[in-house]
C-alpha cells in the first residue's frame, strides 16, 4: 500500500480493509483470491519484526479478529493469492482445488495445466486437481540426481535445489556450499534489516539469548571476517 503517513492512517487502511473483508466473506467461494489480496495487503500494514523479517507482529491476531477465521483458513488464503493472484485473468477454480494445488511443493507447471484446462471449460474437482498435482511433483533429491546424471540436464526436486547429475561426493560438497552461501547471504540480509542499534539489541534480547562468556568471541571473528569479506568484494574484478 506504499509508505504511510501516520498511524492514523494506518488504523484507518485496516478498518477499511476490515470492512472489504466482511463484506468478501458473503460470497466467500468467489471472492477467495480477493480475500487473499486484502489480507496480504493488510499484514503489509505491519512492522517486519527485526529478529525474524518474515514475520509481522500483531498481524495473525488482527486478522483473526477481523475475519472469525483461523490461522490455517488465513495462511491458506494468503498463500493461495501468492500463488494464482495477479495473473492477468483470473482462474475459474473453486477455493479448494486452488487450495491444492498452492501448496508449497506443488510445482508452477501444475497450476498452469490447471487453468489451462480451466480456461478451455473444464471444471476442476479436488480430486482432479490432488491427480494434477501428482502427476507435476518433483522428484527427491536422490531421484533428481539420478535423473540428471541419465538425461544429461539440471532437474529440480523437491527440496528447491537443482540437481546435475554428480556422484554422492561431489553433491555433498554442492550441498555444504549452498549451505554455507546462503546461510551468509540470509545472516547479512537480517543483520543488514536491523533498525536497532548495538546497544538497543542487547537490551532487546533477554539474557540467556546472548552469548556465555566462552561464546562471546564469534563477535570478534565475525567483525574480522566481515571486514575481510567487504575488502575482498571491493577488489573482486
Amino acid at each position: 500500500m506504499g509508505a504511510l503517513a501516520t498511524i492514523d492512517t494506518v488504523e484507518t487502511y485496516r478498518d477499511n480493509a476490515a470492512k472489504r473483508i466482511k463484506e468478501l466473506m458473503v460470497t466467500w467461494t468467489a471472492n477467495t483470491l480477493a480475500l487473499g489480496r486484502e489480507l496480504v495487503e493488510a499484514e503489509e500494514t505491519f512492522p517486519v519484526n527485526p529478529k525474524r523479517p518474515y514475520e509481522r507482529p500483531g498481524f495473525l491476531r488482527w486478522a483473526i479478529k477481523t475475519t472469525g477465521l483461523s490461522k490455517g483458513h488465513i495462511t491458506n488464503l494468503i498463500q493461495i493469492y501468492q500463488k494464482f493472484g495477479g495473473r492477468a485473468r483470473e482462474p475459474r477454480m473453486s477455493s479448494q482445488v486452488m487450495k491444492i494445488l498452492s501448496r508449497n511443493l506443488v510445482p508452477e507447471t501444475a497450476r498452469l495445466e490447471a487453468i489451462s484446462r480451466s480456461e478451455k471449460g473444464e471444471r476442476l474437482s479436488s480430486a482432479d486437481a490432488k491427480k494434477i498435482a501428482k502427476a507435476h511433483k518433483l522428484p527427491t533429491p536422490k531421484e533428481a540426481n539420478q535423473q540428471a546424471k541419465e538425461e544429461g540436464t539440471p532437474v529440480l526436486a523437491s527440496d528447491g535445489y537443482i540437481y546435475f547429475g554428480t556422484d554422492p561426493g561431489r553433491a555433498k560438497e554442492g550441498e555444504d556450499r549452498r549451505t554455507m552461501v546462503y546461510g551468509v547471504r540470509k545472516a547479512l540480509d537480517t543483520l543488514g534489516h536491523i533498525r536497532l542499534t548495538g546497544r538497543q539489541f542487547l537490551d532487546y534480547a533477554m539474557p540467556h539469548q546472548l552469548w556465555t562468556a566462552e561464546e562471546q568471541h564469534v563477535i570478534k571473528d565475525a567483525l574480522k571476517w566481515l571486514q575481510g569479506l567487504s575488502e575482498a568484494w571491493e577488489a573482486r574484478e
